[in-house]
């Protein structure tokens, strides 16, 4: 990339982060209320990523497109603050408690074969969601 490319990528950022700056607020409402109740899920951690795109979708369908950039952008926040706290505490460098999430990662997607990874059935995931109304 050149310096014109650069600059060009960079004034792009800096006029999209002013248009959504007044979504801030509530994004971060949003942040907050997700990461509660993923959180709350985390005993069941096949149902965490159920829950996380049910709030994508609610705020994509309910606040529209913009609302969701916002949201994004409030997540990628919150992990990466949440890393660097983690590596805080630990002793470890964020690059350090990053590859051990993706080591993990890595590792619990192989410890399956590929005809065993199956999803959970749609009705395990409504009867996951009628249990939190």
């Amino acid at each position: 990339m050149n310096k014109k490319q650069r600059r060009q990528i960079m004034a792009e950022v800096y006029a999209e982060r002013e248009r959504l700056l007044p979504l801030r607020g509530q994004a971060s409402r949003t942040t907050i209320e997700m990461v509660r109740s993923s959180a709350g899920s985390a005993q069941e951690p096949e149902m965490v990523p159920y829950l996380n795109l049910a709030y994508l979708l609610g705020v994509k369908r309910g606040l529209g497109e913009d609302a969701l950039m916002a949201f994004g952008l409030s997540l990628a926040n919150w992990a990466v603050a949440a890393v660097a706290e983690v590596a805080r505490c630990t002793g470890r460098t964020v690059e350090q408690v990053v590859d051990e999430y993706e080591t993990a990662i890595m590792a619990a997607g192989a410890e399956l074969p590929e005809d065993e990874k199956v999803p959970l059935d749609e009705e395990t995931v409504r009867e996951r969601f009628r249990d939190e109304d």
